[in-house]
């Protein structure tokens, strides 16, 4: 079976995403997080540590990261063979709306990495922003507007979606 790398998108997503990994296997795939050594409180935008610490737990993988999980693995996973970025959070430095990002861009991931990006319909417009952007900035990537979906991984579009990033990643 192929096996799907999860960046977390905070502590404790591990529990809280057993779903997920139940819906993941049904798709024929095995299912891993990433560990993380969380440093202070969550988000902290004063560190890029995590980076560093996906980097190290993803090279050659496929790996997926939802919200924030997303944005570490962007900036994180610079060695993956393929990634799936669902609903990326817009907390870089190009994020001028947000009072609280990282002082870094968008722009320091790995452009040369193939990426599926997923936003929701329904999310509001500076998460589509950030998510045209992101799939802009990859040399090959795969653009799903999520139809009726919100931030939400739950939702039966979204799976729907990650399932066929999947198959497509996996083939």
């Amino acid at each position: 079976m192929p096996l799907l790398t999860i960046v977390p998108p905070m502590p404790g997503a591990e529990r809280r995403f057993q779903p997920f990994v139940d819906f993941v296997q049904a798709a024929g795939w095995e299912a891993e997080f990433v560990r993380l050594d969380w440093p202070g409180r969550q988000p902290n935008f004063e560190s890029t540590a995590l980076f560093a610490q996906v980097d190290a737990q993803t090279a050659g993988k496929v790996v997926m990261g939802f919200s924030l999980g997303a944005v570490y693995a962007h900036l994180g996973a610079l060695r993956a063979r393929h990634l799936i970025l669902g609903s990326i959070s817009p907390f870089f430095l190009e994020d001028d709306d947000e009072p609280q990002r990282w002082s870094i861009s968008y722009r320091a991931g790995n452009a040369h990495t193939p990426a599926e990006v997923l936003v929701g319909a329904l999310e509001d417009e500076q998460m589509h922003r950030r998510s045209t952007a992101v799939r802009d900035f990859y040399r090959q990537s795969r653009y799903t507007i999520v139809p009726g979906a919100e931030h939400e991984l739950w939702h039966p579009s979204y799976l729907n979606a990650i399932k066929a990033a999947l198959d497509r990643a996996g083939a």
